[in-house]
């Protein structure tokens, strides 16, 4: 029986370091899983994942939401989240800076703990014009209300456009966050990844028009660079949408995720979400078993990592 495969997950973010990094999750071998990193306190616990062996995929990245936490060279405190951060009330600020660490040097942070041999994807990397910082500086555990305060889409920019060049250096497969960015993202891509035929592009969860899927990313790349992996909460909140974007994808290019943290729900819980997306997807390609269509996906994963 083919496993599944959630080709976009996560690990909680710990609200500071020193919580212990360090813990297993069911080998069952039911789920291969590619577990992103956002920031630095959720890559601790991502490059310590146990009693995993080859059902899991560790993948490095700085989620835009988490963006600002990291510099341009070595920055002062109030320098740096006075430059990145976009606010019109000061005082809004100021209580932010309290909560917010001092940032980490990019450079620094890829040296010291990126590693090509573990890390088999550059992800989760992004950009998002809709997200707002809460209140507590960053987001973790927890819910905490939202402020007014945003990251600059430069510095996103500029942190998404870094992490590019990292992979397109190492020749990994990208996995994107993408929120009403479309635009400025396929630029970046084509400037940084469009010339490394070896790259993949895995658009998660996809937002964007498909006018813009077709005749743009898989016209100019090609479907065998092009994946989508398709969440239960985004992508089949409406059947009748899923079952429109479905229709438009090579076969090749369908993947499937949670984009859920693997140590909050239980395997069962995520199984359930990823055969919900299995049994829609038979429907939809016509095929003839969810069997068919896990190893369709299985397949199409090993395409997208590089274990053809």
């Amino acid at each position: 029986m083919p496993s599944f495969v959630d080709a976009h997950c996560h690990v909680r973010t710990p609200i500071d370091d020193t919580e212990d990094s360090k813990f297993e999750i069911g080998n069952d071998g039911e789920i291969i899983r590619c577990v992103m990193s956002t920031n630095n306190l959720d890559w601790e616990k991502v490059k310590r994942l146990k009693g995993c062996g080859d059902q899991i995929i560790r993948c490095f990245g700085i989620h835009p939401w988490y963006s600002h936490l990291f510099s341009n060279g070595d920055v002062r405190k109030v320098e740096h989240y006075a430059d990145v951060l976009d606010y019109k009330d000061e005082s809004e600020f100021v209580k932010l800076l309290n909560h917010l660490p001092d940032p980490i040097p990019i450079e620094l942070y890829i040296r010291k703990e990126f590693d090509t041999n573990s890390v088999m994807v550059i992800g989760e990397i992004g950009l998002d014009k809709l997200f707002r910082l809460p209140e507590s500086g960053f987001y973790t555990d927890g819910e905490h209300p939202l402020s007014r305060v945003k990251v600059k889409m430069s510095h996103q920019i500029f942190v998404f456009t870094r992490m590019c060049q990292l992979a397109s250096k190492y020749d990994k497969p990208v996995s994107i966050h993408n929120v009403k960015s479309h635009g400025q993202m396929y630029d970046i891509c084509k400037q940084e990844l469009f010339n490394n035929v070896s790259i993949k592009i895995c658009l998660h969860s996809y937002s964007g028009s498909l006018d813009s899927l077709k005749s743009f990313w898989l016209k100019e790349y090609g479907a065998d660079r092009i994946y989508l992996s398709l969440s239960k909460w985004i992508n089949f909140k409406s059947l009748e949408d899923a079952k429109n974007l479905v229709s438009i994808l090579p076969v090749g290019s369908i993947l499937t995720e949670t984009d859920y943290p693997i140590d909050t729900f239980s395997s069962k819980e995520l199984k359930e979400k990823l055969q919900f997306i299995c049994i829609h997807l038979q429907e939809f390609l016509k095929l003839d078993s969810v069997d068919e269509v896990k190893s369709l996906v299985l397949q199409n994963f090993q395409n997208y990592i590089g274990q053809e």
